[in-house]
């Protein structure tokens, strides 16, 4: 048997789960770091002062619809200042509603809805585990492949 064919064959396994392994932990890591520059920001109450379509609606090459997003405006209290910003890409809010905010006590102005290191970690975990699986499953490849080598040599001398 062709001993290309047999490696890519033994190891399809280990081909995706490594890979897949390292981009689940350089995306957790990215996620990582952007979470981690919030972690000082400061929790507030924001009420919606205005709500505006950000992305129409749309159908995908696959056809896939794509459900639109918006630019949410929102007031909120920061150091005794009343402050307003945006969020964009967000879910349909009406106006007046209560949003939970973090905003930067240096610049107000900067928030974000979650500052929650939970997904980063969740997504790093999954990646170890993903990487953690290829290396076993390329290594039990490696040992059926040996394993067939010497049952190819035990049939090629007639043992």
């Amino acid at each position: 048997m062709n001993k290309l064919i047999t490696i890519i064959r033994e190891s399809r396994v280990a081909r995706f789960l490594i890979p897949a392994g390292i981009i689940l932990l350089v995306f957790g890591i990215i996620f990582f770091s952007i979470n981690n520059a919030n972690k000082d920001y400061v929790k507030a109450e924001s009420t919606v002062t205005k709500i505006e379509v950000y992305e129409e609606a749309y159908t995908d090459d696959k056809g896939n619809k794509v459900e639109e997003t918006y630019k949410a405006t929102v007031k909120f209290t920061a150091g005794g200042k009343e402050c307003e910003s945006e969020l964009l890409g967000v879910g349909k809010y009406n106006v007046g509603d209560k949003v939970t905010i973090y905003y930067d006590p240096s610049d107000p102005t900067q928030i974000t809805m979650s500052k929650s290191l939970l997904l980063p970690i969740a997504i790093m975990a999954a990646g170890i585990a993903a990487l953690a699986g290829g290396v076993v499953s390329a290594i039990n490849a490696f040992k059926r492949i040996r394993k067939m080598k010497d049952q190819e040599k035990e049939w090629s001398y007639g043992k």
